[in-house]
């Protein structure tokens, strides 16, 4: 199946088992030009035709002198961190450029600039990718048209946008169909300084200084939520470097992560507080709201990325000595998280780790753990416990306008088994809630404070063992169910890809500690197969050869029954999630129970490891 933007509901979510499959297209109508003449003057396709000098792209390599620059692109291959030049130095504005959605090119421009290939393609590759340079050519085209766009551009609110609707060969049409779009709802939606004191209470000694956003200076863009910041004019130092953590939607989540930051306390293994708080001034109404924080830049990057280096034969094997001791070390932070009172970490993946040099010891490289926003984590990483409530929820938001009905009844179950749940939005301002704002994980906080812990430590410990498994298998992906993951996953063939929970490498002595770990995980029933897809050339596969959609279909339909029976067995009014759970649903209390204790697994860890003659036991 060919990448496109509406892979995300027809695929990639629950919603994929009420969408209805698309027949691929056919041949000639994706190659419209092969069959007669498209010169003759009467042929409709002569205007759209690259053989038309009117219609044909200019070029597709760097410009000589180029104005704007491409940092990255978001997942869902349209947002854009794009930004001119003149920008670099500058306060960072989060000004992005949003494409239309890829099935919208017309049909021959698409097979030119493939601009599908953005929803799979590392983040080096993507400023070089045809697509991103026809953008910024058309960029480049419609601001030197505008009179005094860079007083415009530098006018403009935190969050505004820059809007692609029309994709064309031809500059000047595209650049027509460009525009700047201010939007104030970010810089209003800011809390101030004052009103997270109020909610949170906190002691003046424990704010780390307060910088203004003027005094914050733009390097580059990383990620959705992560922005290269310099104070001290052009950095010269990696030191010199901070991440900038701000958010342009769901604001709420970088809240309750300063929250996190500022509340917990210290640990080697967890990112350190924010150097700074950043204020910034808004265009109405001149509040000075919190727009971010800056913390520390770790420029060695993720262990993912270490992962992914190590299989492309770009960087050595990761040896044991560091296996086990990022591994004790993750385990370490995350039993300091959970001695806070709100304290869970509900994304654990090879994303959020870390690498650094040690403070400690000359040359040693130590994992660090990173992004406390507790929004939850991808599918194929989360409990089964979890994941089933995540996956009607979805269903409820999604299939409001389509299929009303669907969507009214399983939100009646959610009100009718889990008291005070509401269906949440990324349009909702931060309010103070201890543990963040994901129903799942919040039933298994309060479960906590009502005096029974296990449960949400071994929903932890599930994602604990698949990290594990990533580490000492030597891979950065899990490969199991259907989720965003597959779209990364574009770094090795078909025949080399492990999948959890096949072992090749890990010490014999680990690897029922894993199958302890995930236990319910659906991979370990007998006949279930849960990687029915994966990425090959650029497109999204059945395993079986079926139709991908169809396949799909099939899976999320599985699985919401699934998570319906799931949602069924959970108790009367006072239910909390485990505490009676079907067996048919994949988690059931009794498997749930078979999982260790993050205790468990650090001790058992550090069995193994001195059992094979490991002497790293005292860098834990």
């Amino acid at each position: 199946m060919e990448l496109s933007s509406n892979i995300f509901t027809k695929v990639l979510s629950p919603l994929a088992a009420f969408t209805r499959r698309e027949e691929p297209a056919c041949e000639d109508d994706a190659n419209q030009s092969r069959d007669g003449d498209p010169t003759a003057d009467d042929d409709p396709r002569w205007g759209a035709s690259f053989l038309n000098p009117q219609s044909r792209i200019d070029g597709l390599t760097p410009s000589f002198q180029p104005t704007w620059r491409v940092d990255g692109v978001d997942v869902d291959g349209r947002r854009v961190f794009a930004v001119p030049e003149f920008g670099v130095g500058r306060p960072p504005l989060r000004i992005d450029v949003y494409l239309p959605p890829l099935e919208d090119y017309p049909v021959q421009l698409r097979g030119v600039l493939r601009p599908e290939a953005l929803l799979c393609s590392s983040r080096s590759a993507v400023p070089m990718s045809p697509v991103m340079q026809h953008l910024l050519r058309a960029l480049e085209r419609w601001s030197s048209r505008l009179p005094g766009f860079e007083s415009q551009y530098l006018s403009m609110p935190f969050g505004s946008q820059i809007l692609v609707t029309n994709m064309a060969a031809n500059l000047d049409e595209m650049s027509l169909d460009m525009h700047l779009r201010p939007s104030y709802d970010v810089e209003q939606a800011m809390e101030s300084a004052e009103s997270l004191q109020r909610m949170w209470n906190l002691p003046e000694s424990a704010w780390p200084p307060f910088v203004e956003w003027e005094n914050v200076q733009f390097e580059r863009q990383l990620h959705e939520s992560i922005t290269l910041v310099s104070l001290s004019g052009k950095p010269t130092h990696p030191s010199d470097i901070f991440v900038l953590k701000s958010l342009t939607r769901d604001q709420r989540y970088m809240y309750n992560e300063l929250k996190m930051l500022l509340t917990l306390p210290p640990h080697p293994s967890i990112i350190p507080r924010p150097a700074y708080v950043v204020t910034k001034r808004g265009r109405f109404g001149g509040k000075r709201g919190v727009c971010g924080f800056l913390i520390e830049y770790f420029p060695l990057g993720s262990l993912k990325h270490r992962l992914h280096h190590v299989n492309s034969g770009g960087l050595p094997q990761i040896s044991p000595e560091e296996q086990f001791r990022w591994s004790k070390q993750v385990i370490s932070a995350l039993i300091h998280i959970n001695k806070h009172p709100a304290g869970f970490y509900p994304d654990l993946k090879p994303d959020n780790v870390v690498l650094r040099l040690s403070n400690s010891v000359p040359g040693q490289i130590d994992a660090v753990l990173l992004d406390l926003e507790q929004r939850g984590g991808w599918y194929s990483w989360s409990p089964p416990e979890v994941a089933y409530l995540e996956y009607l929820e979805v269903l409820v938001s999604g299939l409001e306008e389509e299929d009303p009905d669907v969507s009214q009844q399983i939100q009646q179950r959610f009100e009718t088994k889990l008291p005070g749940w509401s269906a949440g939005s990324q349009h909702d301002r931060y309010r103070n809630s201890d543990g963040g704002f994901s129903a799942p994980w919040l039933a298994l906080l309060q479960k906590r404070k009502d005096g029974d812990d296990l449960d949400l430590e071994r929903a932890q410990v599930f994602m604990l063992g698949k990290l594990l498994w990533c580490i000492f298998e030597g891979t950065p992906f899990v490969r199991c169910g259907i989720d965003h993951e597959l779209l990364q996953d574009n770094s090795s063939t078909p025949e080399t890809r492990l999948r959890f929970p096949e072992f090749r490498r890990t010490p014999q002595g680990l690897r029922d500690l894993i199958r302890r770990c995930t236990e319910g995980a659906p991979e370990w029933e007998q006949g279930r197969v849960t990687n029915v897809l994966e990425l090959q050339g650029g497109k999204l596969v059945a395993r079986d050869g079926r139709d991908t959609q169809l396949v799909a279909s099939e899976y999320w339909a599985a699985e919401i029954d699934r998570a319906k029976a799931f949602l069924d067995g959970l108790g009367g009014d006072s239910a909390r999630p485990g505490e009676q759970v079907v067996g048919s649903a994949g988690s059931s209390q009794e498997g749930i129970a078979r999982r260790p204790t993050l205790l468990e697994v650090q001790r058992e860890l550090e069995r193994v490891d001195i059992s094979l003659g490991g002497k790293d036991s005292r860098h834990a």
